[in-house]
């Protein structure tokens, strides 16, 4: 490996004098340095001769670990999945503008013995790795309470293979939100990891998340947080960005840190255009609105936590911050989730057949005659290729290893890791992990030889 590839001189945006940043990500270490010993760091890695002055940068740098040879991170594929997410089915009671499904009208429920099929393969798993316990996730292009009774049925199922095999099994879901009473008690009783899809203030939640009636979904989504709020249940929020609401992604946080407490996070993603929003006209946001405004999320979660205040932390997928990865999610490393057709999936946004992205995320199906699921070792291998090692476009973002080459079905899509050419949401990354640099530079005091000068 080369150092010089993974040590980077980000200029500071502050002013003349402001002078960099030097970052080194795989260690990782953070220090600002002024104009001249940003030279000095670039002569050493150039192999010049230093002079005295210089080489005592290079001394306090290097005493911090920022020339330390390390190998890049290599994720080693699964092999043997331990977690499961089950795509109950592929209807929905929402019509959301932007649904990259396209969720409507119900036009498969999964067979119950796949879903079977499917906890008993990550169970055995577990018990054959040592692991104390599997997970078993709700998921899909279709809200998972549509198939109600099929969930408590596999929910019932895992515990009963958990009891057998002597491991325990923890729920997850992502849902909607629109339940109700009965679906409600439910969630809080059964999920260890509760994701609600929310937009966050009334105005955007109605607009954009219509109830299939056409009415809004805020007061029933609304309802369902109170529900959990009254029992003291965590739960993160996932929101979606608009050109309309992107420039309020602060207002957001503050709404739901106001009126819902009980909630850990809220995890922000600006729209992607495929799925509805292109029949409905929904549009993705303007970037330096989404930046800006995240920003100033991240700001308000300071001043609160400074105060003591409660406040959900404030989340984008590429920006993760302190992350140290090749990968950006699991469908490189084996991800398991099946459709409700009973197709195995890397991919939770590829979830029909009809997706052309399905030739290669889709790697997998169940054999009802084997009772069991079948997999294309080609398409296994092909999957495991997408790590950011593999992306030359990549090379020399100090990104690389948070941001992992970003989310390889919407970057990539049936293209080639050496294909990849980026996004506009590469900006969105560099800006908010660059911000997140300065506010961890900044909150650790870590400043060489004082103002650079």
């Amino acid at each position: 490996m080369s150092a010089r590839r993974e040590l980077f001189i980000l200029p500071l945006d502050e002013g003349a004098d402001a002078g960099s940043l030097v970052y080194a990500p795989l260690r990782p270490a953070v220090a600002r340095i002024n104009d001249a010993a940003a030279d000095a760091v670039r002569r050493f890695l150039d192999g010049a001769d230093l002079r005295p002055d210089e080489r005592d940068v290079i001394a306090y740098l290097e005493e911090h670990g920022f020339f330390e040879e390390r190998e890049p991170p290599a994720s080693v594929p699964a092999g043997k999945p331990v977690q499961v997410t089950l795509f109950l089915s592929d209807g929905c009671n929402l019509r959301c503008r932007y649904c990259y499904a396209g969720a409507a009208e119900q036009r498969h429920v999964m067979p119950e013995e796949v879903g079977r099929a499917a906890i008993d393969l990550v169970c055995g798993n577990a018990v054959e790795l040592g692991e104390p316990s599997f997970v078993v996730g709700f998921h899909g292009n279709g809200e998972p309470f549509t198939a109600f009774p099929l969930m408590q049925g596999l929910c019932t199922y895992a515990r009963e293979c958990a009891d057998r095999s002597g491991v325990e099994v923890r729920f997850s879901i992502a849902t909607n939100g629109a339940l109700d009473e009965g679906q409600r008690r439910f969630l809080a009783d059964t999920f260890d990891s509760i994701n609600i899809s929310f937009d966050g203030l009334p105005g955007f939640q109605d607009r954009q998340r219509p109830l299939a009636s056409g009415g809004g979904s805020f007061d029933v989504v609304d309802g369902t947080l109170r529900f959990l709020e009254g029992r003291g249940t965590p739960y993160a929020i996932r929101a979606t960005a608009t050109a309309q609401s992107a420039p309020h992604v602060d207002d957001i946080l503050a709404f739901v840190g106001e009126h819902y407490p009980s909630c850990t996070m809220v995890h922000v993603e600006p729209l992607w255009s495929c799925g509805r929003c292109l029949q409905s006209g929904e549009e993705p946001p303007d970037v330096r609105d989404f930046i800006e405004s995240f920003i100033r999320a991240r700001d308000l979660v300071e001043r609160k936590h400074g105060a003591g205040e409660p406040c959900p932390r404030i989340y984008f997928s590429s920006a993760r911050d302190d992350a140290c990865t090749d990968m950006f999610c699991s469908v490189g490393a084996d991800g398991f989730t099946i459709t409700a057709e009973g197709d195995v999936t890397a991919c939770f946004e590829v979830g029909s057949r009809d997706d052309p992205r399905a030739g290669r995320f889709h790697y997998g199906t169940y054999d009802a005659d084997r009772s069991g699921f079948v997999f294309d070792g080609a398409k296994r291998a092909s999957l495991h290729r997408l790590s950011v090692n593999n992306m030359p476009f990549c090379a020399d973002c100090f990104c690389k290893f948070s941001c992992s080459g970003d989310c390889p079905a919407k970057v990539l899509g049936v293209r080639e890791p050496e294909e990849h050419r980026g996004s506009e949401r590469c900006e969105i990354t560099r800006a908010l992990a660059f911000d997140h640099l300065k506010r961890t530079l900044r909150d650790a005091e870590r400043v060489y030889g004082g103002e650079p000068t």
